[in-house]
């Protein structure tokens, strides 16, 4: 654990100075001490497998201390392991669990996907949301989880057979094509979009952050409004679209938001997510003095903490 002082210390300056362009001193604050946590091993259930009593029983036998997640039954918190220590017992070796933060289970639950289904994964890999949704869909209905890169989407592949996924089809494909080539066909999207990742600073981890600058973000930016362009075409009438990153950026979030809703105009909306999550923060309603559209309200960001990577999530649903 580090404070905030240290967290200064450590970050870029230029990070430091956006944030505090952007966001209100309490907001500036709750981030610096959630890039100075140190997060407990999370993982999620794997109900393809087996159920969560079932996990939890076989979990207390190996002597591993958990706390159950209220907003969502098959996610624990460990209290006394680190996630290489979990990855050397058997039931995470046989994929009855899977290792991913709390932040990263959420975008899932908001696109809600329902067996029968044909759903897109945009930018895939290495697939913990490609199997989440598979679980929720009960092993019934069409998963393309789709990944520009060959070697990521042979992770991919292999976390969809240790999970026992029979329904998802593991494609190298560059996203921004996807919609040409599937036009209007799948009734649920999940983009969780390529990004800077100032979510997952840790400043105990100089690799979490030594790559990140400004240009890095413009040009992330860009590229997240041709794949969620390419996104859209992809989405059937009526479907749901769910936008999400790991960073903090509104280049990459407001921002896109904003732009979405007024680049598809009519045919596109926002609405409000069905999760209710504790520690859920409101979006930025104007950045640099722009005003934004009072659609981007709907969506939401989970600041860094001792419990949650930053994330910020954003429910589409297109219009007939």
């Amino acid at each position: 654990m580090k404070s905030i002082g240290q967290v200064r210390k450590t970050l870029p300056p230029e990070f430091l100075a956006r944030l505090g362009q952007f966001f209100p001193s309490p907001v500036q604050e709750r981030t610096l001490a959630g890039f100075g946590a140190d997060r407990p091993a999370t993982l999620r259930a794997n109900t393809l497998k087996t159920d969560i009593r079932s996990l939890m029983a076989e979990l207390s036998d190996s002597g591993v201390k958990f706390d159950r997640v209220l907003w969502y039954p098959e996610a624990l918190v460990i209290k006394n392991r680190r996630e290489r220590e979990l990855a050397a017992l058997p039931a995470y070796q046989e994929g009855r669990f899977y290792l991913q933060s709390l932040s990263s289970m959420v975008p899932v639950l908001v696109l809600d996907p329902q067996p029968g289904e044909r759903v897109l994964d945009l930018a895939a890999a290495p697939g913990s949301k490609t199997t989440q949704m598979a679980m929720a869909m009960q092993n019934q209905g069409y998963i393309l989880a789709s990944d520009r890169n060959p070697l990521r989407l042979e992770r991919l592949k292999y976390n969809l057979r240790l999970q026992g996924v029979t329904i998802a089809e593991a494609s190298v494909e560059d996203g921004r094509l996807i919609g040409r080539r599937y036009p209007e066909s799948f009734d649920r999207v999940l983009f969780d979009a390529p990004c800077s990742g100032e979510g997952l600073f840790s400043a105990a981890d100089p690799s979490t952050y030594r790559r990140w600058s400004v240009q890095q973000v413009r040009k992330l930016a860009a590229l997240q409004r041709q794949l969620f362009a390419s996104a859209f075409a992809a989405l059937k009438p009526g479907g749901t679209l769910v936008y999400s990153t790991c960073t903090l950026s509104p280049e990459e979030n407001e921002l896109l938001v904003d732009w979405a809703l007024r680049e598809f105009d009519s045919r596109l909306t926002t609405v409000p997510s069905p999760l209710a999550l504790p520690d859920a923060a409101p979006p930025l309603t104007a950045v640099a003095d722009r005003v934004l559209s009072p659609a981007v309200a709907r969506a939401f960001r989970l600041l860094p903490s001792r419990t949650f990577e930053g994330f910020f999530v954003c429910r589409f649903v297109k219009l007939a």
